[in-house]
């Protein structure tokens, strides 16, 4: 979000947010991004992972999405020499969604099958513009698959599409990178 001159060379102190960056026309966005300038300003070391912004269609049904599409992932693996695997789930199979008449949508993880990591997140169906933040957030805190498989979620609810999309990839590695230590009972 600094500036560039014609020259091609940072201008001190000066910062661009928002919809004038082109980076990612979202209000959300924009306030990511003012954040990470007063962070900066204030001394603070700190980047923003476009790729964390999670971004909604407020349709019916809803769609969201956050980090790589799979033709963006597939690219990156090319260039990086990595292998992208897909999972899906379907809302047919949540029972809040059936409950709700709304069984028709679906979820999709782009991920490495070599570490676990999460490269992109879709969502097509009810509430997916909710839905979309956990995943959202996992990709901000480099969660691997691997440690988000383990998180609990309540019953009956449509966070269990992430949930059942989480546990359904196939990981080579089951190695974590899990920070916090669990509290023995």
């Amino acid at each position: 979000m600094r500036v560039i001159d014609a020259n091609g060379k940072l201008v001190p102190h000066l910062y661009c947010i928002g919809d004038a960056n082109g980076k990612m026309m979202l209000a959300h966005a924009a306030s990511a991004q003012g954040i990470s300038v007063v962070e900066q300003v204030s001394g603070n070391d700190h980047v923003l992972n476009h790729l964390s912004i999670p971004a909604a269609c407020f349709t019916h049904p809803e769609i969201s999405m956050v980090g790589l599409t799979e033709p963006q992932a597939r690219e990156k693996a090319e260039k990086e020499g990595f292998e992208v695997s897909i999972a899906k789930t379907s809302f047919k199979a949540n029972t809040k969604a059936l409950a709700e008449n709304e069984g028709e949508g679906l979820a999709k993880l782009i991920y490495r099958p070599d570490n676990g990591e999460i490269l992109g997140v879709h969502i097509f169906g009810l509430h997916a513009a909710d839905l979309i933040h956990e995943a959202s957030n996992a990709i901000a805190m480099g969660t691997c698959i691997q440690d988000i498989k383990f998180a609990v979620h309540a019953h009956p609810t449509l966070s269990e599409v992430l949930d059942e999309l989480f546990k359904s990839a196939k990981v080579k590695v089951s190695t974590s990178n899990t920070v916090a230590k669990p509290v023995p009972a």
